[in-house]
C-alpha cells in the first residue's frame, strides 16, 4: 500500500501486480480448500491377524483449479503399512478423482480405525498452505489368526449339507443317479417311470449327506490359566475356537457359541451365525475369576441330540502347544480332546 502512494508509475504498477498475485493465490487456496473431498467405498472391512488387507480411499477435486502439489496421508495407527503407501505426493487435476490403494496388516486381533485422511496442498506460488482433515473413518475388524488345526465333523444327523460315503446317511430327497436293477434291491428304490420308459427295471441312487451342528464353549477365566504367559495362552485358546467356527462356516453347518469371558456371550446353534461368532472372537477378552462348573454337563441339556460340542480351555492350549513344539502335524480336535458328541 505504501508503494501504491508513491508518484512513480512503474513502482505503482509493480506494487499493484504483487497485490493482485497475492489475491489470486489467496482465492486459489480458498477455492481448493472448499472443493477437495475424500470418500471411502466401505465403512467396515474384516480381516485376519497377520494377513494382508487392502485399504482404499478416493480423493476428489471438485474445482476447475488444479492442486499442483498435494501431500495425502491416511492415518492408520497400530497397523503395519507396507512401504508407507498410506502417504502419497500427487497432483490433482481439475475435476479429477483419484483412488489410492495400500496394503497393511495387524499383528493382533481387535478393532482398528483407519482415518482421518489429512491433505496438505498449496497455491501455485506457495504463498498459502491448505491443511485439510476428513474424518471418513473406516472400521477394521481383525479376527483371530488362522492356526494348524483340523476339525472332523462326524458323527452327525442324516440329510444335511455334508457329503459322505456312508449309506447310513442316505438322503432320499437328493437323487444322485439311476442304475440297472440288481437282485436284492428294495422295491421302494425302483424308479417306475424310468423303468416303464426303457422297458427294464432301474433303481434310484441317492446322495449320502449329513448335518453336524457345532457348539463351541470357550473358557477365558483368568485364574484357570497359569500366570506365566497368561495373555498369550488366552489368545491361543481364542484362535483354536475361531478355527472350529471357521470349519462350521466352510461346511455350512449351524453353529452356536458360549464363553466365560467379557460379556459372557451365549448363542444357540443357528444358521449363518459363524460370521457373527467370529466377530465376537475378534473382540472378546479374558474375565476375572475361575470356571466353577463343568460346561459339558451344563450344556448337554441345552443342546439337541447330535450336536458336536467343542470345549476349549487352558489344558487344550497346553496340549496344542506341546504338539506344535514337537512338530507334529495333523492336529485335530479329537487328539486334543476338545470335541464332545452330545447324545441324549
Amino acid at each position: 500500500m505504501f508503494f501504491l502512494t508513491m508518484p512513480y508509475k512503474f513502482v505503482q504498477t509493480a506494487a499493484l501486480s504483487v497485490i493482485l498475485i497475492i489475491l489470486i493465490s489467496y482465492a486459489w487456496a480458498k477455492t481448493l480448500a472448499k472443493n477437495i473431498s475424500v470418500e471411502r467405498d466401505e465403512a467396515e472391512i474384516k480381516t485376519v491377524s497377520f494377513e494382508k488387507l487392502t485399504i482404499s480411499f478416493t480423493v476428489i477435486n471438485h474445482s476447475r483449479l488444479p492442486a499442483f502439489l498435494c501431500y495425502i496421508l491416511d492415518n492408520i495407527p497400530y497397523l503395519h503399512v507396507f512401504e508407507k503407501q498410506n502417504e502419497r505426493l500427487v497432483m490433482l487435476h481439475p475435476y479429477e478423482k483419484k483412488t489410492f490403494f495400500y496394503q497393511a496388516n495387524a499383528l493382533s486381533r481387535g478393532l482398528y480405525i483407519a482415518g482421518p485422511v489429512k491433505i496438505r496442498t498449496f497455491d501455485p506460488l506457495g504463498f498459502f498452505t491448505i491443511n485439510l482433515e476428513f474424518e471418513c473413518q473406516q472400521r477394521i475388524l481383525v479376527r483371530p489368526a488362522r492356526i494348524q488345526l483340523k476339525t472332523v465333523a462326524h458323527p452327525g444327523l442324516p440329510q444335511g449339507n455334508i457329503k459322505i460315503n456312508n449309506p447310513i446317511y442316505e438322503d432320499i430327497t437328493m437323487r444322485r443317479s439311476l442304475r440297472e436293477y440288481k437282485n436284492g434291491d428294495e422295491l421302494k428304490r425302483i424308479n417306475w417311470r424310468a423303468s416303464a420308459k426303457f422297458n427294464s427295471l432301474y433303481t434310484n441312487e441317492y446322495e449320502n449327506t449329513f448335518n453336524a451342528p457345532f457348539f463351541v464353549f470357550l473358557n477365558l477365566a483368568k485364574e484357570d490359566y497359569p500366570l506365566n504367559m497368561r495373555s498369550e495362552k488366552g489368545e491361543k485358546a481364542i484362535e483354536i475356537a475361531a478355527s472350529i467356527v471357521n470349519t462350521a462356516a466352510r461346511l455350512k453347518q449351524r453353529c452356536g457359541f458360549a464363553a466365560y469371558g467379557t460379556g459372557f456371550p451365549f448363542i444357540r446353534p443357528g444358521e449363518n451365525q459363524a460370521e457373527c461368532i467370529l466377530d465376537i472372537l475378534a473382540l472378546i477378552q479374558m474375565e476375572d475369576g475361575k470356571l466353577e462348573y463343568d460346561p459339558e454337563i451344563k450344556l448337554k441339556n441345552e443342546l439337541s441330540t447330535g450336536t458336536l460340542l467343542f470345549i476349549v480351555g487352558p489344558e487344550h492350549v497346553e496340549l496344542y502347544s506341546d504338539k506344535i513344539d514337537a512338530k507334529q502335524y495333523g492336529i485335530t480336535t479329537q487328539t486334543l480332546g476338545i470335541m464332545k458328541d452330545v447324545r441324549k
